[in-house]
């Protein structure tokens, strides 16, 4: 996105909330102890996921051309523009087994439909994987930016999936990570391939003129 696109709205109006920030416990990429794989410290202050991806439904609905739909615990969001993939905002909580211990929340990005997750943030609530506030929501900004600038292509299949945009790719369950990236490359830039039988192809292009 550029300068003066949404992300710089998100910021600001995040920025005046005071919300809960803290820094990455690992300092100079220090192993994690191993007690802090089992420990959770404070799951309450992950709310702030849910807090900006509200801000970015709300800034993302204002632009013009898309339209946001409330759905249950979540916002989808579709541009106007031909070939773009709707985003959806989905705030989860995964229920502690302690008793009196808050929810950790989760916010789920998804392109499409709520079945294809591009990134669950935090993908993992422990003190071991905790890299502090600024890493979440980098990791929000980012993956918007993914769905919105564009183009984005995803295929999936059972149990697999790929996203290749731009300046990068992901991949989960598969080991042909190179060889499908390829393929997502080449369906971006509008060849004529038909993917491996079995395969669900979706190729999402900007939302910004």
């Amino acid at each position: 996105m550029e300068a003066a696109d949404p992300r710089d709205r998100v910021e600001a109006r995040y920025g005046g909330l005071a919300a809960t920030s803290w820094p990455g416990p690992h300092p100079g990429a220090a192993s994690p102890r191993e007690e802090e794989y089992s420990r959770l410290t404070d799951p309450g202050r992950y709310g702030i996921v849910h807090t900006r991806a509200r801000l970015w439904g709300e800034e993302l609905a204002a632009l013009p051309g898309v339209d946001a739909e409330t759905v249950e615990r979540g916002v989808r969001l579709t541009s106007s523009r031909p070939d773009t993939l709707p985003l959806l905002l989905m705030e989860r909580d995964v229920a502690s087994s302690r008793a009196g211990v808050p929810a950790l929340a989760v916010l789920h990005l998804c392109a499409a439909r709520p079945d294809i997750v591009l990134q669950a943030v935090p993908d993992c609530g422990c003190d071991a994987c905790d890299r502090g506030s600024d890493d979440l929501l980098d990791c929000i900004d980012e993956t918007i930016g993914i769905v919105v600038d564009g183009p984005l292509v995803i295929v999936r299949g059972d149990g697999w999936q790929l996203r290749w945009w731009p300046h990068g790719s992901s991949s989960s369950g598969t080991d042909r990570h190179v060889e499908l990236t390829d393929m997502c490359r080449r369906l971006a830039e509008g060849e004529q391939i038909t993917p491996p039988k079995g395969t669900e192809a979706l190729i999402g292009r900007s939302w910004l003129a």
